[in-house]
C-alpha cells in the first residue's frame, strides 16, 4: 500500500514540475502582439493565478516587468518613464495607464481615416 501511494506521488510530482516549468516559461515568453490590452493583461493575470495556485508566487514587481517587457513599440513612449521610475507601481496602476494608452492609440488611428473626406464634405456644403 505504501508503495502505491508513492507511486502516485512520484507521478504527480513529476507533472506538477512539467506544470510549473510550463507556466513559468508561458509567464516568460507571453507577449501582447495583435492581441488587445485587455486580453494580454487577462492572460497574464490567469497565468500568474495558476502559478500561484500551484505555490509559485510572482511577485508584483516581477509582473509589472513582464508585462512592460513584451509590449510593442506602440507602448515605447510610456514604458520608459515607468521603468525608469525611483519608486515601485502597483499592478493596477500599470492596467490603467496601458489600457488608457491603448484607447488613445485606437483614437489615434481612427481619426487619419476620416480626415481625407472631411474636404470632400465641406466642400459639398459650401457648393448649395
Amino acid at each position: 500500500m505504501i508503495e502505491a501511494w508513492m507511486a502516485l506521488e512520484n507521478i504527480f510530482s513529476v507533472s506538477s514540475k512539467a506544470r510549473l516549468m510550463q507556466l513559468r516559461l508561458e509567464f516568460q515568453t507571453t507577449r501582447k502582439d495583435t492581441m488587445s490590452m485587455m486580453e494580454y493583461l487577462l492572460k497574464v493575470k490567469i497565468i500568474v493565478d495558476n502559478l500561484a495556485a500551484i505555490g509559485e508566487l510572482v511577485s508584483e514587481k516581477d509582473q509589472v516587468l513582464q508585462i512592460l517587457g513584451r509590449l510593442g513599440v506602440d507602448y515605447s513612449p510610456i514604458v520608459a518613464p515607468i521603468t525608469t521610475r525611483e519608486d515601485d507601481i502597483s499592478i493596477h496602476l500599470i492596467h490603467n495607464i496601458l489600457l488608457t494608452h491603448e484607447q488613445r492609440l485606437t483614437f489615434q488611428n481612427i481619426i487619419p481615416k476620416k480626415t481625407p473626406y472631411l474636404p470632400m464634405m465641406l466642400s459639398l456644403k459650401c457648393n448649395k
